[in-house]
């Protein structure tokens, strides 16, 4: 059984980022059929934006996760220390896997992704080389959708999470 949430609630929810579950509401759908249940969302970065999700829909529930605790979050980012993912040289193989892991939203993969892109960064510039600016957009997009969630949690400003990260990998 998927887990419930409760009005006033804040989950993370697919590449949304952070939501308030503002409300938990049954409507009967217009013409025939029962009613369902709907977890209705508001995104912290765009309150204009409303998100409906059917509690009859285990694909959309599972974009659904609790927030991290500032512990868990601490833990995940030391982890990603030793599971770095593994630099792909085929521009077109690479470019399709960090769309993969970018479209799935999962924070770990997502910490993982950008410590890749960075640490390769890295050597290039040793090189006196740069990214390329598909490789930059990458991490541009998964530094943001890390920065969303983090700065809920960790009660930072955006621009304050990349420092907060570097210093507990002690970069």
């Amino acid at each position: 059984m998927a887990e419930e949430y409760r009005k006033g609630d804040y989950v993370s929810y697919s590449c949304n980022g952070v939501c308030l579950v503002e409300d938990v509401r049954v409507d009967a759908p217009t013409g025939k059929g029962e009613p369902k249940t709907f977890y209705i969302l508001k995104p912290v970065a765009d309150q204009g934006s409303t998100i409906f999700v059917p509690t009859s829909s285990p694909a959309l529930l599972a974009k659904m996760q609790r927030l991290p605790s500032r512990g868990e979050v601490d833990a995940l980012i030391l982890s990603t220390k030793e599971s770095a993912l593994p630099w792909i040289e085929d521009r077109k193989v690479r470019a399709a896997s960090f769309q993969t892991i970018i479209k799935a939203c999962n924070l770990r993969e997502l910490l993982e992704l950008v410590s890749c892109i960075y640490q390769h960064g890295q050597a290039l510039s040793a090189k006196g080389k740069k990214l390329t600016a598909a490789d930059e957009a990458a991490m541009r997009r998964a530094e943001g959708l890390i920065e969303n969630e983090l700065s809920f949690v960790l009660q930072l400003s955006g621009d304050q999470v990349g420092t907060y990260i570097r210093e507990k990998l002690a970069l």
